[in-house]
């Protein structure tokens, strides 16, 4: 029997598809209030006519200064600048503008009326659209929103701070939030994190399991990680051993699937980029989450550092991440593609991962191949394999040798460590795995 036709009799139900990007585009802030006769354009030559890189239209603003790009606001300006507003028509010194990424811009001169509305312009993962900006007497009251959720600015008497996830200066909160709520799954890792296991209702992530160490807020900022389960089962208990021990090392941990959910997702191998997209929309809502003060995760995560995995035809999801470009590192646990695929190969653009059972693991073939197609691309990658079976031990105690390489890898790409709980498991001296015959391994392009 054919790979592929092995792989589909586990699947049933049809693939459920999610979101991940970055929005630019802006709503149409409000009209800005008259600023003063006055105010001259600082440095970056604000004024009638000047635009922001990004956004949508805003309205008219007060009388302005001198015109020119705007990027960052200039003595005696209301303009705002930023990595990615709206096009401001003409804003004027304490007018209205759209907010970008960056902090708001100080207007010092004129009694500006009510600024307009911050936005939807910042490169924001999930972020909902911002309402409308504080009253301001002069001066930004509110930046444009980033990652944020829909919000409404507080009243501000002076300049106020935008950027991401925050309103001006005595703004208030910044999107509405869905408290999680336990599994009633206790789990444990040998990791120095106790584990909490959770579900959540919101759009995003409410087709999730999360597992994440217990303690929040600390210093410590948790790498995101999302899973593909095996037979596209969306079970998010069904590999809880691997996910908690991840999670106490120090990982937030989303897995595809609801606590002892009996359905699948389809599987279509020959567009894996569609099996990728519940994984990224559980990016895209953890990524949103930090951003929110209201949130339980509110800047607990690290949100630049990203990573996918998944077994059989989870990895096949985990791949359908790959050209996802906030995706830092992916990897596969007995599986790959049915057939080599140039132009998918083309789109892998971060270090890769792959486990295998050995010559008897069914997807053995494919991620040997997934290996060479890859390698020869100049893309740091590995390979391990041992003769374990479909799923190797992955249901083991912690998740068996398939999770500590896993978590090596996950540590060594996302925090750095180069040590014998990260690199030094995998290559060198230290690294138990290439001194043993048992386990095949393979690299190329490694720094």
């Amino acid at each position: 029997m054919r790979v592929e036709h092995l792989f589909a009799t586990f699947l049933l139900g049809p693939a459920v598809v999610g979101a991940f990007g970055c929005s630019v585009a802006g709503d149409v802030p409000a009209e800005g209030g008259a600023g003063a006769a006055t105010g001259q354009g600082g440095t970056s030559g604000h004024g009638a006519g000047g635009t922001s890189p990004i956004g949508g239209a805003a309205q008219t603003g007060g009388a302005g200064g001198t015109g020119g790009t705007t990027s960052q606001a200039g003595s005696g300006s209301g303009a705002v600048g930023g990595s990615a507003g709206s096009a401001v028509t003409t804003a004027g010194a304490g007018g209205s503008g759209d907010g970008g990424r960056g902090d708001a811009g100080a207007g010092a001169a004129g009694a500006g009326g009510r600024r307009g509305a911050g936005g939807r312009g910042g490169d924001a993962a999930a972020g909902g659209a911002r309402t409308s900006g504080g009253a301001s007497n002069g001066g930004a009251s509110n930046g444009g929103a980033s990652n944020g959720g829909a919000s409404s600015g507080g009243a501000t008497s002076g300049a106020g701070a935008g950027g991401r996830s925050t309103s001006g200066a005595g703004g208030g909160g910044n999107g509405t939030c869905t408290a999680s709520k336990a599994a009633g799954s206790n789990v444990s890792g040998s990791g120095p994190h106790k584990v909490t296991v959770e579900t959540n209702s919101d759009a995003g992530i409410k087709e999730g399991t999360i597992f994440r160490p217990t303690d929040l807020g600390g210093t410590e900022k948790y790498p995101i990680f999302v899973w593909g389960e095996g037979g596209c089962s969306e079970n998010g208990l069904s590999n809880s051993a691997a996910m908690a021990e991840l999670a106490s090392h120090g990982y937030f941990v989303i897995a595809d699937g609801t606590p002892n959910n009996s359905a699948s997702r389809s599987l279509d191998s020959s567009n894996v980029a569609s099996m990728g997209k519940p994984l990224l929309a559980y990016v895209d809502w953890a990524v949103a989450e930090n951003d929110k003060a209201c949130s339980a995760y509110y800047q607990s995560l690290d949100t630049t550092k990203i990573a996918s995995n998944g077994f059989s035809c989870g990895g096949l999801m985990a791949e359908g991440t790959a050209g996802a470009a906030g995706i830092t590192t992916w990897g596969l646990n007995s599986s790959g593609l049915f057939s080599a695929d140039q132009a998918f190969y083309k789109t892998v653009h971060t270090p890769v991962l792959i486990v295998l059972g050995g010559s008897d693991d069914i997807a053995y073939a494919n991620g040997e191949r997934d290996y060479d197609n890859i390698s020869a691309l100049g893309i740091p990658i590995m390979l391990f394999s041992k003769a374990l079976g479909h799923g190797g031990d992955l249901f083991s105690k912690n998740g068996g040798d398939f999770t500590k390489i896993d978590l090596a890898w996950l540590n060594w790409w996302l925090k750095g460590d180069e040590t014998a709980t990260g690199k030094g498991l995998l290559v060198g001296a230290s690294c138990p795995y290439c001194s043993d015959s048992a386990w095949e391994k393979k690299s190329a392009n490694l720094p």
